[in-house]
């Protein structure tokens, strides 16, 4: 990766088709990642991968398989007239919604590999009581994502890097105002130009905050349309589900893996987990400065947290 670039991605696409008429995987591998980092800043290399996507250019960062056994987990809102022991209140909804990885309509199951994930996905407000479903994997399931280290290809990690901050940056919205308030505060004001330094992507403080900045960068409500086309990229070859890190904890990096995580399951992968069980529960919270939230887990990762005991 160059510090002076030159932008000319239609030409690098020209070296590219060449390439590819070559039949010389090696060198073909080394002209798309060429072609993918032809830009003067972060944002450019997400629409660069999906403009290689359109153009029939793919690439894989990586396999992850869920294990045969594996518990995950869904939380739902309470709800005294729903029969919860029921199968079908745990099947994918039927009139799904544009969602960070599925389109409107598409098929797809949104698990948590902990409860804590899914109760920071869902917003919950602390005591107010909710149901938590348990879901085991029959088989092991191949699910893709962003999340392959390579230490023989610097271009490929970073890459991975960057697109899987893009995947799971926050989405502004009524039930994250005071997320946004705190990010918008933190940060400042976020321009393209502030994601033009491409040197300290791989310093583990900058892995996290470039979620945040992401998301800072969007004024709009969400960012779904373009990370709709980077899952869809993924489905073309693991068409069981993604792997990825949750918007509200992105510790998850090429690299990086922890046991917290977020999967989304599509038709395929669906059909390899049934419901086991359910319980109505409420999240316990020790007190008013130590709530678990998403604004105090930004607090703790983004090194601004402030123990309030007095």
């Amino acid at each position: 990766m160059k510090d002076d670039y030159c932008v000319d991605f239609e030409g690098k696409l020209n070296d590219l088709k060449k390439a590819l008429q070559s039949n010389d995987e090696e060198r073909i591998e080394k002209v798309k990642l060429e072609c993918l980092w032809e830009v003067t800043n972060l944002f450019e290399l997400i629409v660069n991968y999906i403009l290689l996507y359109r153009s029939a250019i793919y690439f894989d960062f990586g396999l992850s398989i869920i294990e045969k056994g594996t518990k995950l987990f869904r939380i739902r809102s309470y709800q005294e007239s729903v029969d919860f022991s029921q199968q079908k209140e745990w099947r994918p909804p039927p009139d799904k919604p544009q969602n960070r990885a599925n389109t409107e309509g598409q098929e797809a199951l949104y698990l948590g590999s902990t409860e804590a994930v899914c109760y920071l996905e869902t917003q919950r407000t602390p005591s107010c009581p909710y149901v938590l479903g348990v879901y085991e994997c029959k088989d092991d399931i191949e699910v893709g994502g962003f999340l392959s280290y390579n230490s023989l290809n610097r271009l490929y990690t970073l890459a991975a890097i960057v697109l899987n901050a893009f995947l799971i940056a926050p989405s502004r919205g009524d039930k994250n105002n005071d997320l946004f308030d705190f990010l918008d505060s933190y940060f400042g004001h976020i321009s393209l130009d502030d994601l033009s330094d491409m040197k300290n992507i791989t310093d583990a403080k900058e892995v996290i905050r470039l979620p945040y900045k992401f998301a800072v960068l969007n004024q709009k409500e969400n960012l779904y349309d373009l990370t709709n086309q980077l899952c869809e990229a993924i489905r073309r070859k693991y068409a069981n589900g993604i792997r990825y890190s949750s918007c509200y904890m992105p510790m998850e990096s090429p690299g990086i893996i922890c046991s917290d995580y977020n999967v989304v399951l599509y038709q395929s992968g669906i059909k390899k987990v049934h419901f086991l069980d359910y319980k109505i529960k409420t999240f316990p919270q020790k007190n008013s400065n130590h709530i678990f939230n998403s604004v105090n887990l930004a607090k703790v990762l983004l090194g601004e947290f402030k123990d309030d005991k007095s």
